[in-house]
């Protein structure tokens, strides 16, 4: 049977449903067990990060910035320089506020709602005199936008929008004949959560909303319409962009569902299949800190999320693979994730003294050694860069259940097709009388050339696999044999 991913909330006795998995995502080619965070070799922040991006400049070269609760750091090697602006001091984040990053030509531009708009082109930020606070910065079309702001003239305004004069993120004044303009979205309620590029649109999100802005020029400048729906998001964090500038595609975790938007409408993408499952266990007073991060290279977003009882720390991880429209499940706590762009290492600056030195747990294709590839990326809980490409650990899979009510089965043999054979593997049966009974532990058997061999009979049969190490599984035959009638 081919395997449908992670599938918790559709009937157990399909075919090829996955009701429970760790460390098990999809790929082009069945499932596999999760790449393991490894270490890119950098240095830790020295406090919990709220907010990284990697940016590009326009000669291609990239920054990785990375803020705290005080200060905005760029890396520089395998450390972290500390490049706060010169004067204003520290910075004062608090409460639930968060860095956003975005690059504006050769300016980097950082906002978190407690200060003011920060820029820096090389070296340390420093103050956009007149742009207000905003929770949320993004560049499209030549424009600068932040969201959700404070100001003189509006006050605080969580359901406004500025853009700066045209081709500039100095002038705040409203302008015609510079096009630098305010707004409010009022049709719905609540605040501006997220505003995302979407070519040369830009896609804004409430939390149950989202307003598409189109560049219309003077007098009215941009013009935002209400996407018919009730879809939205609670983090600017929660959405990806996984298309391409002609053809953009959003993917987003909502306070109930996730969904796709290619610029007509939003479909659901978890509806049926583990939505019921995600939620019941999503602490939505944390909906704000929702995390994704873009694995472009297999084509796969990892959505973090805090479950109930994590004070707000994502520590739940569903992984969708938007090509083959599985999923699958990471759980592991982060305090940001982001692509991250390596700037590589070369003999002159490989940061260790020998090889006898060099921390065993960097892979020879880690993300550390290769210049300009993108890595999916987390900072972990001790606020430490980590690559997802690291060796797979431990990993698992159950399936649903596999028999009928009318006769007993005898399970003889389970043998997955491995693309890539785990190290070692076990699998343990369960097994009932009926649907809606309890299952009961049978034995656990060890993987004996590719497969496992058992006897056990019964009317319903689950099956339970570990692995360790890197594993590819692309189909999973059980012999499955009547033996009795009723």
């Amino acid at each position: 049977m081919k395997l449908l991913g992670y599938t918790p909330d559709v009937d157990q006795t399909v075919e090829g449903v996955i009701t429970a998995c760790s460390a098990f995502i999809p790929t082009e080619k069945g499932m596999q067990a999760a790449p393991s965070a490894q270490s890119t070799g950098i240095n830790a922040l020295a406090a919990t990060c709220y907010g990284a991006a990697a940016v590009r400049k326009l000669d291609n070269t990239t920054r990785i910035i990375a803020g705290t609760g005080t200060k905005l750091y760029e890396l520089a090697g395998t450390s972290w320089s500390d490049i706060t602006r010169a004067s204003g001091g520290n910075y004062a984040l608090g409460g639930a506020n968060a860095w956003r990053i975005a690059q504006f030509g050769d300016t980097t531009l950082a906002v978190a709602k407690s200060d003011t708009l920060q820029y820096s082109s090389s070296g340390a930020f420093a103050n956009v005199t007149g742009a207000p606070k905003a929770s949320i910065v993004e560049t499209v079309a030549g424009f600068v936008f932040v969201f959700d702001t404070n100001e003189v003239t509006f006050g605080d305004s969580p359901n406004r929008w500025w853009c700066a004069a045209q081709n500039s993120y100095t002038d705040w004044t409203p302008s015609i004949a510079t096009q630098c303009a305010s707004g409010l979205l009022v049709s719905t309620s609540g605040k501006i959560f997220a505003g995302k590029r979407f070519g040369d649109q830009i896609v804004v999100y409430k939390e149950r909303a989202m307003y598409i802005g189109t560049y219309v020029g003077a007098p009215q400048i941009w013009n935002f319409q209400q996407v018919p729906g009730e879809a939205g998001c609670n983090s600017q964090e929660g959405v990806v962009n996984i298309g391409t500038t002609d053809n953009p595609i959003h993917l987003f975790m909502g306070i109930d569902n996730f969904w796709r938007f290619d610029g007509a409408r939003p479909v659901p993408l978890g509806e049926g299949i583990l939505k019921k499952t995600i939620y019941a266990e999503f602490d939505d007073a944390y909906a704000d800190r929702v995390k994704t991060v873009h694995d472009r290279v297999n084509s796969r977003v990892y959505f973090y999320y805090p479950k109930t009882g994590s004070n707000g720390v994502p520590n739940g991880c569903v992984v969708y693979h938007y090509r083959t429209n599985q999923w699958g499940r990471d759980d592991r706590s982060i305090e940001c994730a982001l692509e991250y762009v390596s700037g590589g290492i070369t003999w002159d600056t490989i940061p260790f003294g020998t090889w006898d030195t060099i921390n065993s747990s960097l892979s020879w294709d880690s993300a550390f050694w290769n210049a300009g590839s993108y890595t999916p990326a987390i900072f972990d809980t001790t606020h430490t860069l980590n690559s997802l490409d690291g060796t797979a650990t431990s990993s698992s899979f159950t399936t649903g259940d596999l028999g009928d009510d009318d006769n007993y089965y005898l399970l003889s043999r389970a043998k997955p097709r491995w693309l890539t054979k785990p190290t070692t593997a076990t699998m343990t049966n369960f097994y009932k009388a009926n649907e809606g009974d309890n299952l009961t532990t049978g034995i656990t058997t060890t993987m004996d050339r590719s497969r496992f061999d058992t006897l056990i009979s019964s009317r319903w049969h689950r099956l339970q696999f570990d692995m360790t190490g890197d594993a590819v599984l692309s189909e999973l035959v059980v012999d499955l044999m009547a033996d009795g009638e009723e």
